[in-house]
Order: structure tokens, then C-alpha cells, then sequence
């Protein structure tokens, strides 16, 4: 037509007819089965990466405060405070790379590897 609406797909069936579809639908059918585990094995797998980007977001964070914190090194009367407490952070840094190598372990690292910056 001159500037009408197009015609979609779905418009040629009735709107209660998809109701009806989706009500003859049985929960406990093999294919509904299969879904539901697909449909949990890919929330596990989304939560994890979540983690892993919070992890990693989470050790670049320290990082860069720990290597501004070593940068007052020189310019501090108190070298041996700012030492100890870059130590504590560094501690930190390894305990959360601890966190993403045991969240890994059993997994093919290459789908996940995009959650890891390098940063």
C-alpha cells in the first residue's frame, strides 16, 4: 500500500489461538525438560561471568591503588607504613586472582576469557 502499516507475520492468526498454544504446552514433557536444563545452564554460566567481570574489575581497582599508593613511597616521611599497607592490598590483589582461578577450574577458560581484562 501508499504509507499503510506493513503486515506482520502474526497478524494472520487470530490472537486467541496463541493463548491456546501456549496453554496446551505440558510442563513435564521431555522437550520442556530439556529447555528448563538449557535455561539453567546458561544462568550458571551467565552468573560466573558476572562474577569473573566483577573480580576483575575488583583487581585492577587495587592495583592501580596500590601502585599510586607506592608512588608516595618517595615523597613520604613514613616509607615503612605506606610498605605495609601496599602489602596488605597486594594480599588482596592475589586473594582475588585466587577467586577467578577457582571459579575456572573445570571450565574451558576460552569462554570466559573476555570477562578477564588484562588491565
Amino acid at each position: 500500500g501508499s504509507g499503510g502499516f506493513r503486515k506482520r507475520k502474526h497478524d494472520n492468526f487470530p490472537h486467541g489461538q496463541r493463548r491456546e498454544e501456549k496453554e496446551n504446552v505440558n510442563p513435564s514433557s521431555a522437550l520442556m525438560a530439556s529447555f528448563k536444563s538449557f535455561q539453567l545452564e546458561l544462568d550458571t554460566r551467565h552468573d560466573k561471568y558476572e562474577r569473573l567481570v566483577k573480580l576483575s574489575r575488583d583487581i585492577t581497582i587495587e592495583s592501580k591503588r596500590t601502585i599510586f599508593l607506592l608512588h608516595r613511597f618517595t615523597s613520604a616521611p613514613n616509607g615503612e607504613e605506606i610498605l605495609n599497607e601496599s602489602e596488605v592490598k597486594l594480599d588482596a590483589v592475589r586473594w582475588k586472582i585466587k577467586q577467578v582461578a577457582q571459579e575456572l577450574i573445570g571450565e574451558d577458560m576460552y569462554q570466559f576469557h573476555r570477562a578477564i581484562s588484562p588491565g
